[in-house]
């Protein structure tokens, strides 16, 4: 592992004198298209072929410049989204000169209201306040192993353990390495991925040498472990340190150490970690949470209605406030192999900081707590302490007779919905059940360093429980939050989704087209910023809600302004909105109509309810509250909020193309699903049910023996036009939708 560090240090100096003789890539640039020019001259006057041939291999050299200027160019303005179409400099330059003007501090204000504007003293102020916030420990109390243990959903066996320690092979190491982006930022020796994927048929062995060591030894060199805090905004305009959010920029061969050990804890993540948390865990969606937090928040301005609380919490300084102890004993809680805890705790205690600020790195220091952001071990490690969490919450939950669950919550033991650090809480708005919630919250603080945030956090009450607000606010010690609540980006409603509630929708669209309007780019650009970025911005918001169609006209508007127009406004259509969002074959631009993604990403969670999805929280709510027995083409929804009422109904256009597939007959259901070419035969038959003697919510093997079709008599019940078109039924498989 020294031996690699080594190298690594003594090749800069080569690369050093390197970059004099050919670092200037606009010189490059330059002088290959001289050379092009003169060679392209030559052909045209004597038309030999062998200045054919010359003109050949200098447009080779030219591509090969330019391509190198524009990759470094585009690294360094950080547009990870050009990957065909402009390669303009001068785009790259200004994209480069904007990142640099906003990434410069100029001036801080101190905690104490001071204004310090001196280079020292700014970068002074920075290095105290991480050192502080990284190396500081602030005790806690002592953590039971097995008392939290009791309700976790489940820990590691004997062989899930080894699973995770079994010795590391070359091919681990390689796919390790090829799998951190081209693009992501250098450590502090600044080699990028990128150099060791190009040099690995020479360095390869020395680097899977290296890695393997720190498997075999548990010791890491602080070498490879050393950090760059780069400091990212989390406001428009920043005036204090806290106002930063710093992310880790760490070495190559550590990152490949971590990606190997995420790579092996992510296969037993789901199995640790509860349904109620859906970040980092294989299999699972962000859109879970958002689908069943607004389910739940339906109907909060309504007082007829039984009481309701939903606490959203802000947990301070959420990765760099986990104490290491905590962390190493609840590995311990889940059962992990010491081996696992050793090498989770090299990780975390070898590592060093400095700050990058204006361009040059400042302090040197050691943390004492904390996890990094930038680490790819850190957001599962971060994933478990929350389930700890969770286990306590469960636990302290089960003891006090007082709680209540919130309505609709009970049968499934549910309280929390968890994605990393954002959480929301659920109970009866009454003062016991939020007494309980306090009780956990201040309780795992003492544990783990992770204290909530007053000041961000919220309680939303519903109107049901007007006349004891200011009491359950004040047991709380949060603020009383309102709806629209912003939730993971998106707008949770208590009666439908408005237009003004897509605002921010739209607001983000026009901030993204107004920073490209400087851009000057060509056409082909344009289009690719439209497919790459912009085509996609709404994803998010359009795979958990059905937005409305005012909103999706004007995203579309804005996209074909920005088509047609670009930077000076001016400028006409030369073919429909419709043709443009044809594909390419059919002689389009390959552009997806808004309206259509819409739909076709909600499909997605229509499918994921037809599919019965284990994996999914929000599923199985919905075949409790909202199904309850029924499928999608019969349930009533008259009284059902307006996010379930629109799925119900956008789900008859994807019912033309499915597929039933009969098999043993387990899971489809006899009077109420497709299975039939007469759609569900409830409707077709309504006293079917009464007059057959099987109930409504029989399952189709109640007339399926050894794979045969076998009806049961009926005098006054037509029988016959449902046996004379029964599907073929597939022996040893399980019933499928298609």
């Amino acid at each position: 592992m020294y031996g690699v560090v080594c190298r690594l240090k003594q090749l800069k100096a080569s690369f050093r004198a390197l970059r004099k003789v050919k670092g200037d890539l606009a010189e490059n640039v330059r002088q290959a298209k001289e050379f092009l020019e003169v060679a392209q001259a030559l052909f045209d006057l004597y038309k030999e072929d062998y200045l054919f041939d010359l003109v050949h291999c200098c447009r080779l050299v030219y591509c090969s410049a330019v391509k190198l200027q524009t990759g470094m160019l585009q690294q360094r303005a950080k547009m990870n989204w050009l990957k065909h179409g402009d390669q303009c400099t001068k785009m790259f330059f200004r994209k480069i000169n904007a990142r640099r003007a906003q990434q410069r501090v100029y001036q801080i204000i101190t905690q104490s209201g001071e204004r310090l504007t001196d280079v020292s003293q700014v970068t002074a102020e920075f290095v105290s306040f991480f050192q502080n916030l990284l190396g500081g420990s602030h005790g806690r109390r002592d953590l039971n192993i097995d008392f939290l243990r009791q309700g976790l959903k489940h820990t590691l066996t004997h062989d899930e353990g080894d699973s995770l320690i079994a010795p590391i092979s070359a091919a681990e190491v390689k796919e390790a390495v090829f799998d951190i982006a081209d693009e992501s930022a250098p450590g502090p020796d600044g080699y990028t991925s990128l150099f060791f994927k190009a040099a690995w048929p020479t360095i390869g062995d020395d680097v899977c040498g290296a890695v393997k060591e720190f498997f075999q030894s548990g010791k890491l060199l602080k070498q490879i472990n050393a950090t760059v805090l780069v400091l990212v905004p989390k406001v428009q305009l920043p005036t204090r340190v806290s106002d930063y959010r710093p992310i880790s920029c760490c070495n190559v061969i550590y990152k490949t150490i971590t990606k190997i050990m995420v790579k092996r804890l992510q296969r037993v993540l789901h199995l640790l970690v509860d349904y109620s948390q859906n970040a980092f865990v294989p299999g699972r969606s962000i859109s879970d949470n958002v689908l069943l937090a607004q389910e739940l928040l339906a109907g909060y301005n309504q007082a007829k209605l039984p009481q309701r609380c939903t606490i959203k919490v802000d947990i301070q300084k959420a990765y760099d406030s986990v104490e290491w102890d905590f962390l190493l004993e609840g590995l311990k809680v889940f059962n992990f192999p010491p081996k696992f805890i050793i090498w989770v705790e090299q990780c975390i205690s070898t590592a060093t900081f400095s700050v990058s600020l204006n361009g040059a790195l400042y302090g040197f220091f050691q943390s004492s707590r904390g996890i990094r952001q930038g680490d790819p071990i850190s957001p599962y490690l971060f994933v478990l302490v929350m389930e700890l969490w969770r286990s306590l919450l469960y636990i302290r939950i089960q003891a006090a007779e007082q709680f209540q669950y919130h309505w609709k919550c009970k049968d499934m033991g549910l309280v929390n919905l968890c994605f990393a650090d954002d959480v929301l809480l659920f109970c009866r708005g009454d003062g016991q059940s939020i007494q309980v919630i306090k009780e956990v919250l201040t309780e795992f603080a003492a544990m783990s360093g992770l204290h909530i945030n007053p000041l961000k956090s919220q309680i939303i009450l519903s109107r049901s429980v007007q006349s004891q607000r200011q009491q359950l606010i004040d047991i709380m010690g949060f603020q009383e939050g309102t709806l629209p609540l912003k939730y993971l980006g998106v707008p949770l409603v208590a009666s439908r989704l408005s237009i003004a509630d897509c605002q921010p929708l739209i607001q983000k669209v026009e901030g993204r087209l107004a920073g490209w309007n400087t851009l000057n780019l060509s056409f082909a650009g344009r289009l690719q910023l439209l497919k790459s970025v912009l085509g996609s911005l709404h994803t998010y918001w359009a795979s958990v809600f059905i937005l409305p169609i005012s909103d999706l006209k004007v995203i579309e508007e804005r996209m074909r302004g920005f088509l047609w127009q670009g930077a000076s406004g001016r400028g006409v259509a030369k073919v429909s909105w419709e043709q443009v969002c044809r594909p390419k074959k059919e002689g389009g631009l390959g552009l997806r109509r808004v309206l259509h993604m819409n739909q076709a990403l909600i499909f997605k969670q229509i499918w994921r309810l037809l599919q019965e999805d284990q994996s999914s929280i929000w599923v199985a709510w919905a075949l409790r509250h909202r199904l309850r027995n029924q499928t999608l083409w019969t349930v009533k929804v008259s009284t059902a909020p307006w996010c379930w009422k629109k799925l119900v109904k956008l789900s008859s256009l994807i019912k033309p193309g499915l597929v039933y597939r009969v098999g043993d007959g387990n899971k489809f259901k006899l009077w109420l699903d497709l299975w039939h070419e007469r759609g569900p035969l409830i409707a077709t038959f309504p006293r079917g049910p009464s007059i057959t003697g099987l109930p409504a919510d029989s399952l189709l093997r109640e007339v399926l023996q050894q794979n045969r079709w076998v009806w049961p008599s009926a005098t006054d019940f037509d029988i016959n036009d449902i046996v004379s078109s029964l599907p073929a039924t597939h022996p040893g498989e399980s019933d499928s939708i298609l």
